[in-house]
């Protein structure tokens, strides 16, 4: 219990005093994958290859694969005893347990009304913010009534990215950032010139532009750049207070210090 609670209390400070960030190298590991996903809170490694999901531990190897729903679109590990697999050309959600067997198919084909989804992510309990490309609405599903909790305005075009945690969701679109609490109320709007992909990591936020990486601390609305070697930035991930880079050879580790 005493070690729940300075843990607590040193990922709070952490998440309040920091003013700048830098990162060092930990390691470099060789991966060999179409798409590196990323990693859960167990230091398990995910990456797709072949359309087959991966889940690389110190015990092993584990793998899933549905041909009959498609491609992958994108996998969420916020969870990791409940994996959410989107498949986006079968407009579906796909659950998996910490072994990579099946939990729940959530078709939204067969619901009312229907939604189109392009984009999810973990809310908490039993929920997914939902990316409806039809409406242009992000939503707060909860899978287990089908029903939709919290929707918002539309928003003016499509987006690039979302992630979230859970009390805030964030979006990307081609021109600016939106931040939402869960009740779907707009807390931070500011522009953006060329991020291709965001990342949500203990009220921080990382963006991917070109191969370089940004942040935006909390409670801040500059977007300062991450002092990094010269790799390609392929895909990247954030947990744990270490940023993973995937170069399409090697996936790096960097820890994340507060200055």
């Amino acid at each position: 219990m005493k070690r729940t609670f300075y843990l607590l209390l040193f990922f709070t400070a952490w998440g309040f005093s920091q003013t700048s960030l830098t990162a060092n190298l930990v390691e470099s590991i060789p991966l060999e994958c179409s798409r590196f996903i990323g990693v859960d809170q167990f230091e398990s490694v995910y990456y797709l290859e072949s359309n087959t999901l991966f889940k690389k531990t110190k015990n092993g190897l584990q793998n899933y694969s549905d041909l009959n729903k498609g491609t992958v679109s994108s996998v969420s590990v916020f969870n990791a005893l409940k994996l959410a697999l989107f498949y986006k050309d079968f407009n579906s959600v796909t659950l998996l347990d910490n072994r990579l067997a099946d939990l729940i198919t959530i078709d939204f084909n067969i619901l009312s009304p229907l939604k189109t989804l392009s984009h999810i992510s973990y809310g908490n309990d039993t929920t997914f913010w939902l990316f409806d490309s039809n409406a242009l609405q992000l939503e707060l599903f909860d899978y287990n009534s089908s029903k939709t909790r919290v929707k918002t305005v539309p928003f003016q075009n499509e987006i690039i990215a979302m992630d979230s945690d859970y009390n805030t969701c964030w979006v990307l679109s081609e021109n600016d950032l939106q931040g939402y609490n869960y009740i779907g109320s707009l807390i931070s709007k500011l522009p953006h010139e060329g991020f291709t992909d965001l990342k949500l990591w203990n009220g921080i936020l990382f963006f991917k532009k070109n191969n370089t990486i940004y942040y935006k601390l909390k409670d801040s609305d500059a977007f300062l750049m991450l002092n990094l070697p010269k790799i390609l930035v392929k895909q990247f991930f954030v947990t744990n207070q270490t940023l993973y880079i995937y170069d399409e050879e090697f996936l790096h580790h960097y820890q994340l210090i507060n200055n």
